[in-house]
């Protein structure tokens, strides 16, 4: 990290309000890199086969290049200010993670939100200034990461994360992708150690798992939720995927 270039362009803020719950299908528009303040509500970030779970207080970090989508729910509401830009570097790599932040670097993002908010250009250089000195104190403290950024995978990640819900084939994602279905298992084997079909259960049990946490519904209607052809398959991933029945998870809770 010594030795690399730093620098942010098209930085802007967004403000996300929403009551109870809201489901967010992915950073996949104009994805740029976001530093967040969670204000009110708690939510789970899902990102390849991993989850991060975030609540009122926390600064949540969602590098571009890592397409993920999120849910959310509150008691009743939900608020969540983001610092978004283009970020520029070379030689490290950060996956979605929360940061260890003060009120006072709370205060800047915020800030520097309502800075951006402005139509004043000195505004805009002040935001951009607040900006650079945030990135200073918080990229020490994050841990770079071997995560896959391969820009086939990637494009994969996205298409089945948003086609999860419906019937697709092999096929059907490798032409999105322009390669070969070979290629595609072999991505998916060498950068995720798993197959398409193992990566697309992972994204229907993480969901299955929000239902099972924040609803009273049956095993039998998540299983249909999300998209199992069967109950008897739904458990039997599921066991897989985390080591216990949806049942036993449930009541765990």
């Amino acid at each position: 990290m010594e030795n690399s270039n730093i620098y942010v362009s098209e930085l802007s803020a967004e403000k996300h309000f929403f009551n109870n719950y809201h489901f967010c299908r992915g950073n996949s528009s104009k994805r740029k890199t976001k530093i967040g303040v969670i204000k009110k509500g708690s939510g789970t970030y899902i990102y390849l086969n991993k989850r991060l779970r975030v609540s009122e207080g926390d600064v949540v970090f969602i590098p571009e290049k890592i397409y993920c989508y999120s849910e959310w729910r509150g008691k009743p509401d939900i608020e969540v200010t983001y610092l978004c830009c283009f970020m520029h570097y070379e030689g490290f790599r950060y996956e979605p993670q929360v940061i260890e932040c003060d009120g006072a670097l709370k205060s800047t993002i915020l800030q520097a939100s309502e800075l951006l908010s402005t139509d004043g250009q000195f505004e805009k250089l002040e935001a951009y200034s607040l900006f650079y000195k945030l990135l200073q104190t918080i990229l020490p403290q994050m841990s770079p990461s071997d995560i896959a950024f391969d820009k086939t995978i990637q494009t994969a990640i996205e298409y089945i994360t948003r086609h999860w819900q419906e019937v697709f084939s092999i096929e059907d994602l490798a032409k999105a992708c322009c390669v070969s279905e070979s290629t595609i298992y072999h991505l998916f084997r060498k950068k995720l150690g798993q197959t398409p079909i193992q990566f697309l259960n992972s994204i229907k049990i993480n969901v299955s798992i929000e239902y099972l946490e924040n609803t009273n519904l049956s095993v039998s209607a998540i299983s249909r939720l999300t998209g199992f052809n069967s109950e008897n398959h739904f458990r039997k991933v599921f066991t897989e995927l985390t080591g216990t029945t949806p049942l036993k998870y449930k009541k765990g809770r």
